[in-house]
């Protein structure tokens, strides 16, 4: 998941994420393990997680699983 490679590629944990954003773990952990589609969020959670990865919501959203 994209997400996933975000994290990488800014050396940070999920947990991390979690608390940056004040996101729940459980949530964030169903998204990166595919459980749960980044569409399906609430625009509030895309504006957290993209906020902390600093990335824009439309990118988030359009970057799709492969």
């Amino acid at each position: 998941m994209v997400i996933n490679d975000l994290l990488e590629q800014r050396h940070m944990s999920k947990y991390k994420l979690a608390q940056c954003s004040n996101v729940p773990y459980t949530t964030l952990n169903d998204l990166c393990n595919g459980k749960t589609s980044i569409a399906k969020c609430s625009a509030e959670t895309v504006y957290k997680l993209a906020k902390v990865l600093n990335i824009s919501m439309e990118e988030l959203l359009s970057k799709k699983e492969a």
